[in-house]
């Protein structure tokens, strides 16, 4: 009889009794397989895409101190925009609680979902120099592109396919904070950055 809970990499069979509630996705440790949780239920979603080896400031595994946080790197994932790439890295602290690490040529910022009672009221990307609030904060869109899904490796909170594209912005305040939005068909995500000076970055390195 299967135990309550236990789901099977469908591709090898290798057991996991004890995922994250908020993993949708992650890759079997056993046979490399790219696994997307449904219900009760795991089904492969296909290839993760060829992710290049270049130096890195933090990879799966590490461990980062921000403030009274600490955060485990469990996700990576790359963008293309076309210009060059950057890298995404899902981490949780020690409660469980996620936030997204983007590292870009060098520029390294912590963000966290936005409440959709908080975030702008956009619901396609604003337009480079368009200006909104955020919580009596005035924002302005620095950046307008799209980007391509490239290579993943590790867990998330969500399901990304390679290929897959969407656009995005970021706005700067006027103290120097940061609101990042993406958007896709039916959807769209609003996440507040915090900026990371990469030369105070003292990660614990993965065995």
């Amino acid at each position: 009889m299967t135990p309550k809970g236990h789901l099977s990499c469908p591709n090898c069979g290798n057991g996991f009794d004890r995922l994250q509630k908020s993993m949708r996705m992650f890759d079997c440790p056993s046979c490399g397989t790219t696994l997307f949780r449904e219900a009760d239920a795991l089904a492969p979603i296909g290839n993760h895409g060829e992710m290049h080896e270049v130096p890195m400031l933090l990879g799966l595994g590490d461990k980062l101190r921000v403030g009274r946080h600490v955060y485990r790197m469990v996700g990576h994932a790359r963008f293309d925009y076309g210009r060059g790439w950057w890298d995404e890295l899902w981490a949780l602290d020690g409660s469980g609680n996620g936030a997204w690490i983007s590292i870009d040529e060098g520029d390294v910022i912590l963000q966290t979902a936005l409440p959709e009672g908080q975030a702008p009221k956009w619901n396609g990307a604003p337009p480079l120099g368009s200006s909104f609030r955020v919580e009596g904060e005035t924002y302005t869109v620095t950046e307008a592109d799209t980007a391509a899904c490239v290579a993943i490796r590790g867990e998330f909170p969500e399901v990304m396919e390679i290929g897959e594209r969407h656009d995005f912005v970021n706005a700067a305040g006027d103290d120097g904070a940061l609101i990042s939005g993406e958007f896709w068909a039916g959807g769209r995500a609003w996440y507040r950055g915090r900026w990371l000076d990469p030369f105070d970055l003292k990660p614990d390195r993965a065995a």
